[in-house]
């Protein structure tokens, strides 16, 4: 069991990730100024959730209107319970906007870096969905056009404000757990609709670059480049790369990242576990949206934090701890973007840490070989 003393320890090293819990207690700056943004695509896996996360920030923002990949495309997900009461326009009429500040871009993952490239070139601060394309060389273009225009860009990647892997990242950079020799952690799904499997075939990479992504994000931030990148892949007969493995070396630890597509309880087994010469941190599953029935909220995030040496905010010893949980997975991050454009918070993630994260996810998904 949680004590109380546990409990506000986990409350605080929480904080470091903006979430749905700590958005509607913090106190906001007067007058508040609501950002206009609209979202450009409606294909991407992610797009439907962040439409939505953006409609329940109204406090935050105000949606001006949404644009489709092409006419086909607006006319099979106009209907959509998550665009509703949304203007549907061109992406031409959308851009012209008086006013519009900020635009998230959900196209399909080949047009991400082409259509979020235009919108910097027009001034606009960007939510980007993942990842930032299939060359090292697209994503520096686009960051470079960012860079030219002061353009503000945030990647799409969901645990950067997961309080969870917030709590990890302390642990480990505050030497709670020591050195750090093994991470593990994988993403795995149950994928069998055909269709869907034909569409990510297409990309090179497979799972690995389209949902082992976000783990890359996080390795990265926890420990930086690695020393070495090994790829390994099983693909189906469909051709889809469905079950992969990237091992990163470090000087002393050694992350093993997976996807796996054909895991029956792929999203309920999904895990983090980080081991260091002082202790260990074990995350399962890393995100849960079951609810109870009585109370209607989600599930508490289950971590279990062994320590053999105590610090500042816990004591010698395992805690079993429960983390409450965000309602919305996207929620923290719109929040961050709002207050990087109002300037009420520094953006922590340069330009420079963005490409080494998409050159990682490139090498671990074995589009390209791996040199530091």
């Amino acid at each position: 069991m949680i004590n109380r003393r546990q409990f506000l320890s986990v409350s605080a090293a929480t904080s470091l990730g903006a979430t749905a819990l700590f958005a509607r207690e913090e106190k906001r700056l007067e007058p508040f100024h609501k950002i206009k943004i609209a979202q450009i695509g409606v294909r991407h896996e992610h797009a439907s959730g962040k439409i939505t996360s953006l409609k329940l920030l109204s406090d935050y923002y105000e949606v001006v209107g949404i644009a489709a990949e092409s006419p086909e495309w607006e006319k099979k997900y106009k209907n959509s319970p998550c665009y509703g009461g949304l203007e549907w326009k061109t992406q031409e009429e959308l851009l012209a906007t008086p006013g519009l500040e900020a635009v998230a871009v959900e196209t399909e993952m080949t047009e991400l870096i082409s259509t979020a490239k235009r919108c910097a070139e027009m001034g606009l601060h960007m939510h980007v969905d993942k990842p930032l394309g299939q060359s090292v060389d697209e994503c520096r273009e686009l960051l470079d056009a960012c860079r030219a225009h002061n353009v503000i860009m945030q990647p799409g990647y969901m645990f950067r404000t997961n309080q969870a892997f917030r709590l990890a990242i302390k642990a480990v950079q505050s030497g709670w757990l020591g050195e750090i020799h093994d991470v593990q952690a994988n993403m795995n799904r149950n994928d069998v609709d055909p269709e869907f499997r034909r569409w990510l075939a297409t990309y090179r990479g497979g799972g690995m670059y389209d949902f082992g992504s976000h783990l890359v994000d996080f390795v990265v931030e926890l420990l930086g480049a690695p020393k070495e990148i090994h790829v390994f892949e099983r693909p189906d007969s469909d051709g889809l790369n469905d079950n992969t493995l990237s091992v990163l070396l470090y000087d002393k630890a050694i992350v093993n990242l997976r996807v796996t597509e054909r895991a029956i309880d792929g999203f309920s087994n999904r895990r983090l576990s980080i081991v260091g010469s002082k202790g260990s941190f074990h995350l399962l599953p890393l995100e849960d949206f079951s609810r109870d029935h009585e109370t209607g909220k989600t599930a508490p995030l289950k971590i279990r934090l062994v320590l053999s040496e105590g610090n500042d905010e816990y004591e010698r010893g395992t805690h079993d701890l429960r983390l409450e949980p965000f309602e919305d997975r996207y929620i923290g991050q719109l929040i961050d973007l709002a207050k990087y454009i109002r300037g009420e918070k520094t953006n922590p993630y340069t330009f420079e840490h963005e490409l080494l994260v998409q050159k990682t996810i490139l090498a671990a998904s074995g589009y390209i070989p791996w040199s530091r």
